[in-house]
């Protein structure tokens, strides 16, 4: 459940009581571009001014939280309730295929319901299909079979699919480079919405400042790396306001904790309630792409496999399925779990993929795995994780 405007503005303000400031600033310029005022929008701009020369962040400053609650204030004032609405369908897509006469693959008939502020992870291994399925909901493609609808809130969408590609958005893995500023390229973006002057400027430097770009402004794209040139990529589409963005491998070029930071970021740019944003994303990361989607589509070999997450199947019970990374030995495990329901036992050479009936409890296996002393790097419960299909 979203939670209320005044509730992430006081959850904004304990992020900086706290000492959490770089999530705090993240969550406070989500509020700000909420509110869609160009006057909150300056006033927020002029706190990033301070805030980027405030000093020590490294421990609580109460002259940080004392500039927060102000603006915090103006960003409160300047807000409006948008009129509650339904969550509507924005891209359907139905029995769709693809068919390559080179290479002998195919795109067997998926189906794709994309959901209003939902986000819809792809995953898969490279050559099963993700990228074909992203260039086809795009149009790059055209399906052999099935059809493809969408639904946008702005009307100029209806009727043209020129005018439909300016709500749906596509960022490729590898996007194509830039030239000139990279300032100048995103408010160049922003005259696609109407935007011009002060409004243009004001609004490009939200969306610059929302995905951590202020210092780098300026430059030209040869002058940044693979993975802040997604950021920019990112940035472009987002001052355009799209209703549908899909991203194929967004986290390629990003380290571990970049990749968290744009996975949060995504699920809660898609919980706008001025602005909400639907999303297919696919990547490789499966794990951190569960945490923020709906819907996980796993695909191998051009046929799709579906995961609601966090729902299990309504009359059927879920056998416990478990991931473990460990240096003891095959024989050892299966003695020791043996008389805990283990049914199963694969191992790919880095991780053992434990298989247990519906009775069996993961509870119980930490407790036998403890109580044994056994030496473990990792494990997880993949019950109801796409990981489960990789094995199949």
């Amino acid at each position: 459940m979203i939670a209320s405007f005044s509730q992430r503005l006081s959850e904004v303000g304990s992020y900086f009581e706290n000492g959490d400031y770089h999530l705090g600033y993240r969550r406070l310029l989500d509020a700000a571009i909420e509110t869609n005022n160009f006057e909150v929008y300056e006033h927020t701009l002029h706190f990033c001014d301070w805030y980027d020369t405030a000093g020590d962040k490294a421990s609580v400053n109460p002259a940080i939280y004392e500039k927060v609650k102000d603006i915090l204030t103006v960003i409160q004032n300047g807000y409006t309730e948008p009129g509650v609405k339904q969550p509507v369908v924005k891209l359907k897509a139905e029995n769709i295929s693809k068919k390559y006469s080179r290479g002998n693959f195919s795109l067997a008939q998926i189906d794709v319901d994309l959901v209003e502020s939902k986000i819809v992870g792809l995953v898969g291994e490279n050559g099963n299909g993700k990228t074909t399925l992203l260039r086809l909901l795009y149009g790059e493609l055209k399906p052999d079979t099935g059809n493809i609808q969408y639904q946008f809130s702005n009307e100029v969408a209806v009727g043209s699919f020129y005018n439909t590609k300016s709500l749906l958005a596509f960022i490729p893995q590898r996007p194509l480079a830039w030239y000139g500023s990279l300032m100048n390229n995103l408010q160049y973006a922003s005259t696609f919405v109407g935007l011009k002057d002060r409004q243009n400027y004001l609004w490009t430097e939200m969306i610059v400042a929302r995905m951590g770009l202020r210092p780098f402004r300026t430059y030209n794209w040869s002058r940044i790396s693979s993975g802040y040139k997604m950021r920019f990529e990112l940035a472009r589409t987002l001052v355009k306001k799209p209703e549908v963005l899909l991203l194929d491998e967004p986290l390629a070029n990003l380290d571990v904790l970049a990749q968290q930071i744009i996975l949060e970021d995504l699920r809660f740019l898609a919980q706008s309630r001025s602005m909400p944003l639907s999303i297919i994303l696919s990547s490789q990361q499966l794990y951190e792409v569960e945490k923020v989607s709906d819907q996980v589509i796993f695909l191998q070999k051009g046929v799709a496999q579906y995961q609601h997450i966090g729902k299990e199947t309504a009359t059927q019970e879920m056998p416990l399925i478990i991931e473990l990374e460990t240096t003891a030995s095959r024989e050892r495990l299966q003695s020791l779990l043996e008389t805990r329901g283990l049914q199963k036992l694969s191992f790919n050479g880095g991780v053992y993929i434990m298989y247990f009936d519906a009775s069996g409890n993961m509870a119980d296996v930490l407790s036998a795995i403890g109580e044994a002393g056994l030496p473990v790097k990792y494990i997880r419960d993949i019950s109801v994780s796409s990981r489960r299909f990789f094995d199949a």
